[in-house]
């Protein structure tokens, strides 16, 4: 196959996995209350600590950025100039793409919760505002941060600033540096590289914006992708011969990651493992595509948004209905627990995902943005 090809089936292909990996993020209890009672507080679990901090701490961490980097580079695709007309027809597409389901989410969180406060109250945790007591005021800081706040402390700056569809920051995000698309143009056009090599220092030294939803990281992975795809460059061609060292770079920085948890020095090993992890990944899927070993299943891929936006509330409610049917007591229980939760969620989405695919294909090619595929 060709690089373009290559780099297309690469993109295709890392949507669903890194997908899981959001779903996993989401997936660590450090606590969960059942009845008053904090059943991860009753013993120590050694073993789920370290699987946890693994696979939903240092691995998962990669796929909110990589998903930045990819929408910078295939904002910019073949733009050979960025010119207003360009600039419009972005915006009118990304509204189907993006703001439409963006929109639709939200709402059926707000929906969801009105449902659980009136009919399941004993499942929620009642520190949330009724939706039934909602004003005006309420219904509009539910689509931008549920906290009510614009301006947040830069320490806190990645903490309380959430939709009521929690994990849609990540969209409401990369709407607002797609609004700042001719900026991110022309940054790139002039300032080339550096840029670039700016955005990338603050964000290692973990600067933020103080405004809601002004990421550092949405700004400086989308400003990577749209430097590489506005340049021309292949990203796939450009890591390609990295593979093996960001292999044993990325082993290394896991293991001093998982050893050295909590030391402030330890914040930037895991900044730049995410660097290091993404190389990696990018490497690894395209040279195992490229020799034919793996293979682009197109359902999933598809169902890769679906997945995301429907994750959240589906996922407490197996933790917390799980948990007080079995109330693990033993390390090898919590860890059964956190790898089924994740799954029952997953494999139930998908389950959806397929039947509104096949009865109502143009409704959910709507809420899904139009990934729905044929």
């Amino acid at each position: 196959m060709t690089n373009e090809d290559l780099q297309s089936k690469t993109i295709s292909f890392l949507r669903f996995p890194l997908i899981v990996g959001v779903v996993l993020i989401h997936s660590r209890f450090n606590s969960m209350i059942i009845n008053g009672v904090d059943l991860m507080a009753e013993g120590s679990f050694p073993i789920y600590t370290i699987v946890s901090r693994l696979f939903s701490d240092i691995f998962p961490r990669i796929a909110v950025p990589l998903f930045f980097f990819i929408s910078g580079f295939l904002f910019f695709y073949k733009v050979t100039c960025f010119t207003r007309q360009t600039y419009f027809q972005k915006l009118k597409k990304r509204a189907r793409t993006i703001l439409v389901p963006y929109l639709f989410w939200n709402l059926l969180v707000i929906l969801l919760f009105f449902l659980s406060q009136t009919f399941l109250p004993g499942l929620i945790s009642g520190k949330s505002k009724l939706i039934c007591d909602y004003d005006v005021s309420d219904w509009l800081w539910a689509f931008w941060n549920i906290n009510k706040n614009i301006i947040v402390s830069p320490i806190d700056a990645n903490s309380g600033t959430d939709p009521i569809c929690f994990q849609l920051w990540f969209i409401r995000d990369l709407m607002v540096v797609i609004l700042f698309s001719p900026l991110v143009y022309w940054g790139v056009k002039k300032l080339c590289q550096y840029v670039v090599l700016i955005l990338g220092i603050l964000w290692l030294l973990g600067s933020s914006f103080s405004v809601v939803g002004f990421s550092i990281t949405a700004f400086f992975f989308f400003f990577v992708g749209a430097y590489l795809s506005i340049h021309g460059k292949n990203f796939v061609v450009v890591m390609k011969p990295f593979l093996l060292a960001s292999t044993i770079l990325y082993f290394i920085i896991a293991v001093v990651e998982l050893c050295f948890r909590g030391e402030t020095w330890c914040i930037y090993i895991h900044d730049i493992g995410i660097l290091i992890g993404i190389v990696l990944v990018i490497t690894l899927s395209s040279h195992f595509l490229e020799n034919g070993k793996w293979h682009t299943n197109s359902f999933l891929s598809d169902s890769s948004f679906f997945i995301y936006a429907y994750h959240a509330m589906p996922l407490v409610f197996v933790f917390k209905f799980i948990f007080k049917q079995v109330q693990p007591h033993t390390d090898g229980m919590v860890l059964a627990l956190y790898v089924l939760c994740p799954a029952i969620t997953i494999l139930i989405g998908l389950f959806l995902y397929y039947l509104l695919k096949r009865y109502l294909p143009t409704f959910t090619s709507i809420i899904t943005g139009g990934r729905a595929g044929s």
